[in-house]
């Protein structure tokens, strides 16, 4: 009986002298594709909260007055850009170039002082919308493909006329 017990623990003695000392393989490397899914999430958010707040912005200047809650909702953006851009700093350094996470980390460092400024009363609706701009504009400099001004959809040309007088794009006189 001594015999069978033995021949029982033998494998389990294996298996578990295997799973203790073999290293495990991960794979961190660019090529599964994780790093570089990661990135293009991240640099989707921030350009989505980029636009996001440039837009609670323009609804401040319209009104004159933020009686709508439009520079808490400009704070939320502007952190929630902040946190992509910090997690886009370390995903560009494997999916990418570190000049390329530098600029993330460049990016990231203005967006958080336009935050910290607009939060210390110190941004006027003007000034919010010609910083996020600015922002917005650094961004789209070294990520090409969120740059709305090669947008195909936005660059489409319509002519709208009134009572035979061309208004522009949408009524807007090419306002975009």
């Amino acid at each position: 009986m001594e015999t069978k017990h033995l021949a029982l623990l033998l494998p389990i003695g294996v298996f578990l002298y295997l799973i203790f000392t073999q290293k495990p393989k991960l794979e961190t490397h660019p090529s599964t594709g994780k790093e570089k899914y990661y990135l293009k999430f991240n640099k989707d958010e921030i350009f989505k909260n980029l636009l996001g707040t440039e837009g609670h912005f323009r609804n401040i200047k319209e009104k004159g007055v933020d009686t709508e809650g439009f520079l808490n909702c400009a704070v939320k953006h502007l952190a929630d850009a902040e946190g992509h851009l910090d997690e886009a700093i370390s995903h560009s350094l494997v999916a990418e170039t570190a000049e390329k996470s530098e600029k993330f980390r460049q990016l990231r460092n203005k967006t958080r002082d336009f935050r910290h400024n607009l939060q210390a009363g110190k941004v006027s609706a003007e000034r919010g919308i010609e910083e996020i701009r600015e922002i917005r504009n650094e961004f789209e400099a070294f990520n090409p493909e969120y740059d709305i001004s090669k947008c195909i959809a936005c660059t489409i040309d319509v002519t709208v006329k009134k009572d035979g007088k061309v208004l522009g794009l949408g009524g807007l006189d090419g306002a975009a």
